[in-house]
């Protein structure tokens, strides 16, 4: 009897060790693809840094089926000075052409749609290139299209959405 209640209780033990194992394995492989991640991404001090995700679809809301977040897509984005709708040519609302504001720098995103750029403080216009052209959908209340602030010393998160094929 004796034996058998040691070896019920070295059964437990190697159980439970086996589970905290477990347990602290995940974090670890959790923190290594969050360095994987951080590691395809140079770290930044200033500038802009987010996800470019693709929306498409019936995106209404509805009790059986929450809207997508969208996927991360491969993009490259084009950063403008800040560019007023009046300042660019612009078919079906969201595809932008001839802008005359002046090309500050282009970043194409991984495949997941991670992207960080470095700029100098000042606002600027985000567009991504797209069939139909350089598309971008937010304005502001002044007409500026999609406009980013970056301020001194600060990284501006900015999630990007290309939804010219979802319905609302």
């Amino acid at each position: 009897m004796a034996k058998f209640l040691l070896l019920a209780l070295l059964l437990s033990q190697c159980n439970g060790a086996n589970q905290h194992h477990q347990n602290t394995q995940e974090p670890m492989e959790n923190q290594e693809q969050a360095k994987d991640a951080q590691g395809q991404q140079a770290p930044i001090q200033q500038g802009i840094s987010g996800q470019v995700l693709w929306v498409s679809g019936n995106q209404m809301p509805s009790p059986d089926a929450p809207p997508s977040k969208g996927r991360g897509v491969q993009r490259t984005l084009y950063i403008y000075e800040l560019t007023n709708a009046s300042q660019a040519n612009t078919t079906e609302g969201v595809f932008h052409t001839n802008i005359q504001t002046n090309l500050v720098t282009q970043v194409v995103t991984d495949a997941n749609g991670n992207f960080a750029v470095s700029l100098k403080p000042g606002r600027y216009s985000l567009f991504s290139k797209e069939e139909k052209g350089l598309f971008a959908s937010i304005y502001d209340g002044e007409m500026n299209i999609n406009p980013v602030e970056v301020q001194q010393g600060q990284v501006t998160q900015v999630e990007f959405l290309i939804n010219y094929q979802a319905s609302y």
